[in-house]
């Protein structure tokens, strides 16, 4: 198959083909940079929490709920 263009439709072509190029690189960055901002943006929490023992006092780190230490969860059962 043999294309019969014009130069000038083959520039034109050409220079439509990399506009659309630019401005998918464009709307890609704009996508790309928007994300990181967010991810920047969000705050992690640790799941990690200090708490203290109500029978004993201690202060220990848990990623539990509970409110006794090891030791004293480990007396009373």
């Amino acid at each position: 198959m043999v294309r019969d263009y014009g130069e000038d439709t083959e520039k034109k072509f050409a220079e439509e083909a990399l506009n659309r190029k630019a401005r998918a690189t464009i709307q890609a960055n704009n996508y790309n940079c928007s994300v990181k901002m967010a991810k920047f943006q969000m705050k992690k929490t640790s799941l990690i929490k200090e708490v203290t023992c109500k029978k004993c006092k201690k202060v220990f780190k848990t990623n539990s709920n509970s409110d006794l230490c090891f030791d004293c969860r480990k007396k009373s059962h």
